[in-house]
Formats: C-alpha cells, sequence, structure tokens
C-alpha cells in the first residue's frame, strides 16, 4: 500500500473503477451497490467498537453522577437548587449556537 496521499487516491480510484474493492482489491459483485467488499465492510463495522462502547458507559456513568450531585453533566458546573434546567446557561447557550448559529432570543 503507499504511504503518500496521493498514490493512495490514484490507487483507490484505479481500483474503484476496475469494480474492485478500493480498500483491499479484490473483485466486487457488479450487483452489489457498495464498492467495498464485504470482508472489508465488516471491518468497517466493527472498527473500534470495543473501544467506542467502553467511552459511552464511562461517559454514561460521569452523566448520572454528575445528575446526583446538581451538576451540570456537560462541565461540571455546580448549579444551584433553584436551578430549573438540567445543564447550565454556558452549556445551553453553546449548544443553541451550535445548532441555530445565533445567541437565545431573549437572553444576552
Amino acid at each position: 500500500m503507499p504511504t503518500e496521499n496521493s498514490d493512495r487516491r490514484v490507487l483507490y480510484k484505479k481500483r474503484k473503477k476496475s469494480g474492485c474493492c478500493p480498500r483491499c482489491g479484490s473483485k466486487v459483485s457488479k450487483r452489489s451497490k457498495y464498492s467495498y467488499c464485504d470482508d472489508c465492510r465488516e471491518f468497517f463495522r466493527n472498527y473500534n467498537r470495543e473501544s467506542s462502547e467502553s467511552i459511552n458507559k464511562t461517559r454514561k456513568k460521569r452523566y448520572d453522577l454528575r445528575k446526583k450531585k446538581n451538576q451540570c453533566p456537560r462541565c461540571g458546573k455546580s448549579l444551584g437548587k433553584k436551578y430549573k434546567n438540567i445543564i447550565c446557561e454556558d452549556c445551553l447557550k453553546k449548544q443553541y449556537k451550535y445548532n441555530y448559529g445565533k445567541k437565545r432570543p431573549g437572553k444576552k
């Protein structure tokens, strides 16, 4: 396998044009709607599955622990006892800006 990006891209295009799997070079059925072979598709599906599952478990534990301690589950900032939202104002602003690209209406 070539090490330079441009060489890898050339090989990828050559294999794809000839009807082969771009990753391993084995023939792919013409009736298949996928450009990768079954083995490579299985590899991509399972890639990092175990590590991502353990990361998700860790994040879920941290989220639950912070909620019990009345903290913002995202940043860990302590929330007031009368605070009605789950997420702190700063994290809400960040989320709103990410989703809508502007400040929340009515808030500074």
